[in-house]
């Protein structure tokens, strides 16, 4: 039964090269009650064009036009209007199985829990093989505890797009415009969930590219992402021993790593004189 709506929110910017294979993995789903809302965050190429058409091709895509805000800001447009019994995003450069909202649906309806989440593969555009990112460690459902400590560490990366949410958990909740947006919205939803559902099935189609904020040089991201890990430290002391232990891990981790990118970029040189 398809009764649960699932609003999709794609925020669309500068993807002209990707935008169709994405809807069209969206439009091609197996699941058909969705909401696809496509948001046009002031796009400087075709992409408006591209999203308009669409929008004419298919009666469940809404379109929303609006200036340049960022990725948290065409996500937040695109939660105001969102009718959806179940809320799922897609960045406009990726895509998806046709199967993965009705497995996403089926694991939420046999689980009831507030987030599921799916498996992934990262693609790499220059051609290197795919990864892949599996999540829950073999289990099919983790409770709001064990949900938090993964989430501390390595195991629950707060990545938005394999993950579909209940609808109330968005009620007073939306991103902010730093990097990283998704790692408090996540830390807030873990202070409030009855658990994380898996479907245990690779679904989703993370494509990384040699240029991406993930994967450029060091700047203000790297910053930002060692903030977010120490407030995921001072997070996990409300949860358990365990997750102090695998947020401290997650902090040490990335503050090696930021100062492996100084040296490397050249940031700390030797004082002279």
């Amino acid at each position: 039964m398809d009764d649960l709506k699932v609003s999709v929110i794609v925020p669309v910017y500068n993807v002209e090269r990707y935008l169709d294979r994405c809807v069209g993995s969206i439009v091609g789903q197996t699941y058909k009650n969705l909401e696809i809302i496509l948001v046009d965050d002031g796009s400087p190429d075709q992409c408006p064009e591209m999203c308009d058409a669409w929008g004419q091709k298919d009666a469940r895509i809404k379109v929303i036009h609006k200036k340049n805000g960022g990725l948290g800001d065409a996500r937040n447009a695109g939660l105001d209007v969102a009718t959806g019994n179940l809320i799922g995003f897609i960045d406009s450069d990726d895509w998806c199985e046709s199967t993965m909202f009705e497995r996403m649906v089926a694991t939420y309806r046999e689980y009831r829990t507030s987030i599921v989440v799916c498996d992934v593969w990262v693609d790499w555009e220059n051609g290197w093989p795919s990864e892949k990112k599996c999540f829950g460690e073999g289990s099919v459902s983790w409770n709001r505890i064990e949900a938090a400590e993964a989430f501390c560490g390595e195991g629950l990366p707060a990545w938005m797009c394999n993950k579909l949410f209940e609808r109330q958990l968005w009620n007073g909740v939306r991103f902010t415009s730093q990097l990283y947006e998704d790692i408090p919205v996540m830390r807030r939803f873990l202070t409030s969930v009855n658990g994380i559902s898996f479907t245990r099935t690779l679904e989703y189609h993370y494509i990384q590219h040699q240029n991406s904020i993930v994967n450029s040089s060091m700047q203000e991201k790297h910053l930002t992402l060692l903030s977010e890990m120490l407030k995921n430290f001072e997070f996990s002391k409300k949860i358990s021993e365990k997750g102090v232990v695998e947020a401290r891990k997650a902090v040490v981790w990335e503050a090696y790593y930021l100062l492996y990118k100084m040296i490397v970029q050249g940031v700390l040189v030797e004082k002279q004189g």
